[in-house]
């Protein structure tokens, strides 16, 4: 389960090696819900709630850069948030991913 670090608004997520590539991770931080994915060895977050009808994208596919709805199949690219294909338009947000001695944390603030 991560924890709440109390510097600069890290958010614990896992250890690098325990996070597959390809392979979305639900984090819950906070209120906040975020996907957590890796591909090519870097790992990227964005949020985890689709922007065109609520689907939770961890449940969804993760191809190379791309992370799928489940409900429609919308496409978004992982590294920026932006939208591949549709029903949506509207591009997901992202934040900063901290990998430092092994350990992955993001940036909430």
């Amino acid at each position: 389960m991560s924890e709440v670090a109390n510097k600069n608004q890290l958010f614990y997520v896992d250890e690098l090696a325990a996070i597959e590539e390809e392979e979305p991770r639900e984090v819950l931080a906070g209120t906040m819900t975020l996907v957590v994915g890796k591909w090519n060895g870097e790992v990227y977050a964005v949020d985890g709630i689709c922007t065109h009808a609520y689907a939770e994208l961890a449940e969804g596919d993760m191809d190379e850069h791309c992370l799928y709805c489940p409900l429609h199949l919308a496409a978004f690219d992982i590294r920026d948030g932006s939208v591949i294909d549709g029903p949506t338009d509207q591009p997901l947000s992202t934040y900063e991913v901290v990998v430092e001695d092994g350990q992955v944390w993001i940036n909430l603030g």
